[in-house]
């Protein structure tokens, strides 16, 4: 980048920044809008961590504990069950997914 692109980039950033943060008091000055953004960014970030934690499984950083189903993480941290029913699988629970019935 030429110095006068850099300089014309750095214009812009600081534009987009100032638009940026009089959106931002406007927002803080609505109360029922704050509340909304802010009880999205909540689920937003929720949704966030347990992707986060369903990628570093994938990448090896935690492993299931053998006999779970991966199901994963709820939003309160708790792992969560492969059975639906708060119980957990047992040894003796497998099925063939080939057999006839």
């Amino acid at each position: 980048m030429s110095p006068s692109e850099v300089q014309r980039e750095k214009e812009w950033q600081a534009e987009y920044d100032a638009n940026t943060l009089a959106e931002a008091q406007v927002i803080y000055s609505d109360p029922a809008r704050l509340k909304k953004a802010q009880e999205k960014a909540k689920k937003m970030a929720e949704d966030q961590r347990e992707k986060a934690n369903a990628m570093q499984k994938v990448a090896g950083a935690k492993k299931t504990p053998q006999g779970s189903t991966g199901m994963g993480v709820s939003s309160t941290g708790k792992r969560r069950s492969g059975t639906g029913s708060g119980g957990s699988i047992k040894k003796s629970d497998n099925f063939n997914v080939f057999k006839k019935i």
